[in-house]
Order: structure tokens, then C-alpha cells, then sequence
């Protein structure tokens, strides 16, 4: 499973080095120059989020067409509406007259297991599952991995599986034997670093989106030396 690490622009230089490939929110591209030129001049695989984690609405498909264009992207995750099934594959479709299904990466929503799994019959390729899948935001993180965990038991092994977010690492015991589960995005070891945490420690609450409660600010020793152990960490539970 490939990593990728979300941060705010002041921890680019040091963060995105470590990942595999970049996840890059697209309303940042769009409020944030320097944001935009790092990933501009990167060679990595460009993944083009939505950014409805951090705004609450989706980018409209337009506003992220400029961002995918405007740093080179690879991929997109095309817009997504918490729980909203049908608002979120007809979104699918104007991604597609835009990007190209080959560039497009359709998210699984719905408030039933049936309408999220109907996601499967309406996207042609790869399929990303949010950490909320069916939750609510209030909800503690380990029932968000268990209603995450039944929704990739249900999808078919040739299907590939971009995991949108980090809930748990006991997460990771349920993918080891599947091999559709391609990459995940999280900004969870920066921020828990930044806060002087360890990521072996179950997380209180996905309320707040962990990159909007990242500071921008200078970062001390103490706080790099935590950000690296928990990636070293996490890289151990996803390999």
C-alpha cells in the first residue's frame, strides 16, 4: 500500500520527500502560490483531491479541472457528498466529460450499504472509500474503520481501493491479504506529531479535518523527530 501525507505548506520540503506519491488539495492550489509551485515542480504521481474534508462542499468539477491543470496532474478524486449517493455519481459523470475515466477516481458514498456499493456498477475504475463512510463526523474513529473494513470486504479483488483517510491502525490487519488496496492519504502522523502524540495511541475523534487543525507555524526538533516515527510506524502496519 502506497503513502501519501497531507501538511500544510510550511512542512512540504520536509513531509512530501517521505511519500510515495502526492496528494494534493485542490483549493489549496487555488489560495496558496507556494502550496501550487512545490507541487508544480514535483515528478511524482499527482492525486488531485476535492478538498471536502477541509471546506465541508466539494470543489466544483471546473474549480478542480484549473487546479489538476495548473500543477500537471495524474488522477482526481472526483467531488463527493457525505452520505449523498446520488449527487456524488452524477458528479462522477461530469468528471468524466472533463478528465477522461482513465484520470478519474470515483468515490464510494451513501447512507446504505446498497447505495454505496452501487457506486461499483456507475465508476469504470479505480474506487476511493472515505474514513467517514457512513458516519457521522461524531463518531468515534474505531466505528468508522469497522463500517470502512465491511465496505472493502464487499468490493470485488480486481477492483483498486484508495483509502481516503487514516481512523486506526488495527484498520490495516483487515487489508493484509488484499492486494486491490492500492494507497492511502493522511496527514494524521504530522499532526499527531505536531501535537507531541503517538500514532500507537487510538485517536479520540475525527470531528475536525486534520489538516485544517495543522499550524502553520516553525517546527521544533521534538515535534520532526515524533512526525517520523509515526510514519516509520505507519509504514510498518501498511506493508
Amino acid at each position: 500500500m502506497k503513502l501519501a501525507l497531507e501538511c500544510k505548506t510550511n512542512l512540504l520540503d520536509l513531509v512530501q520527500p517521505l511519500c510515495d506519491f502526492d496528494f494534493i488539495l485542490a483549493h489549496m492550489v487555488g489560495e496558496d502560490a507556494e502550496y501550487a509551485n512545490h507541487y508544480r515542480g514535483s515528478t511524482k504521481n499527482k492525486v488531485v483531491d476535492n478538498s471536502v474534508n477541509e471546506l465541508g462542499e466539494p470543489l466544483s468539477v471546473q474549480d478542480m479541472k484549473i487546479a489538476f491543470d495548473e500543477i500537471g496532474g495524474t488522477m482526481m478524486i472526483s467531488p463527493d457528498w457525505i452520505g449523498d449517493a446520488k449527487q456524488t455519481y452524477e458528479a462522477y459523470k461530469e468528471s468524466i466529460d472533463y478528465f477522461g475515466p482513465k484520470r478519474v477516481i470515483g468515490v464510494l458514498q451513501g447512507e446504505t450499504f446498497d447505495e454505496v456499493l452501487s457506486g461499483l456498477n456507475v465508476y469504470e475504475g479505480p474506487v476511493a472509500i472515505p474514513y467517514d463512510i457512513m458516519s457521522q463526523k461524531t463518531d468515534p474513529p474505531w466505528l468508522m474503520a469497522l463500517r470502512r473494513v465491511i465496505v472493502v470486504a464487499y468490493i470485488p479483488v480486481d477492483r483498486p481501493v484508495h483509502l481516503l483517510g487514516f481512523t486506526s491502525l488495527d484498520e490495516f490487519d483487515y487489508y493484509k491479504s488484499l492486494p486491490n488496496i492500492t494507497g492511502i492519504d493522511t496527514g494524521a502522523p504530522v499532526l499527531l506529531g505536531l501535537l507531541g502524540k503517538d500514532i500507537l495511541d487510538p485517536l479520540e475523534s475525527k470531528a475536525e479535518p486534520t489538516f485544517n487543525l495543522m499550524a502553520d507555524k516553525n517546527l521544533t526538533q521534538e515535534q520532526w523527530v515524533g512526525i517520523i516515527r509515526n510514519i516509520a510506524i505507519l509504514r510498518r502496519y501498511i506493508s
